[in-house]
C-alpha cells in the first residue's frame, strides 16, 4: 500500500473536520413511491429496461458441477 504524501493527510484531515454536507438536490430520490400509479409506472419502466442490449456472451448450462 503506498504511502500518503503530507499534503495528502492535509488534505484528508481538513475533509474530517469539516465533514460532508449533502444538499436536498443530491439526495437519492425514493424508486418506488407508495401509490398505485407510481409502482405501475416503475413497472412499466423496469420491463422496458430488461429489453435493453445485455451482450453477446452465450449463457451456458453444460458440465458435471452438481449444481447445475
Amino acid at each position: 500500500m503506498a504511502r500518503l504524501t503530507d499534503d495528502d493527510r492535509a488534505a484528508f484531515r481538513r475533509l474530517t473536520e469539516t465533514g460532508w454536507v449533502q444538499s436536498a438536490a443530491e439526495r437519492s430520490p425514493l424508486v418506488v413511491e407508495s401509490t398505485t400509479e407510481a409502482r405501475y409506472r416503475y413497472c412499466l419502466w423496469a420491463t422496458e429496461a430488461a429489453k435493453l442490449f445485455r451482450g453477446t456472451k452465450p449463457v451456458r448450462f453444460g458440465g458435471t458441477n452438481w449444481k447445475l
